[in-house]
């Protein structure tokens, strides 16, 4: 898998609520959006994201959050889709998710 960076920045939804927002440095440029769940809600968090057709990315051992794509790119990367690279920008787009959610886990760990 290849290595991430993110950039970190808080955003306000059109509900007024506010989200961290992971926008990958390398390339496929996605923004990943984090979700806060309660550990009590999780299921039923998880299971709206799913109804809406979000691909949802979690990390091992947490209840606390997942990742879905915020939508869009980094500064306004292109990301051009063919038949013929189609599933190799999905595999790309689904470890930057997988690493976001790894990254965020580690940020967000309680340290002793």
């Amino acid at each position: 898998m290849m290595k991430f960076t993110f950039e970190i920045t808080e955003v306000t939804g059109e509900y007024g609520h506010r989200f961290p927002l992971l926008s990958a440095n390398e390339f496929p440029f996605i923004r990943c959006q984090v979700v806060p769940t309660l550990p009590d809600q999780y299921d039923t968090v998880m299971k709206a994201l799913h109804q809406r057709g979000e691909y949802i990315v979690t990390a091992k051992g947490r209840t606390d959050f997942c990742i879905i794509q915020a939508g869009g790119t980094k500064d306004g990367h292109q990301l051009h889709i063919t038949q013929d690279n189609y599933k190799s920008i999905d595999r790309a787009i689904c470890d930057c998710m997988q690493a976001a959610a790894d990254f965020w886990a580690i940020k967000t760990s309680k340290q002793p």
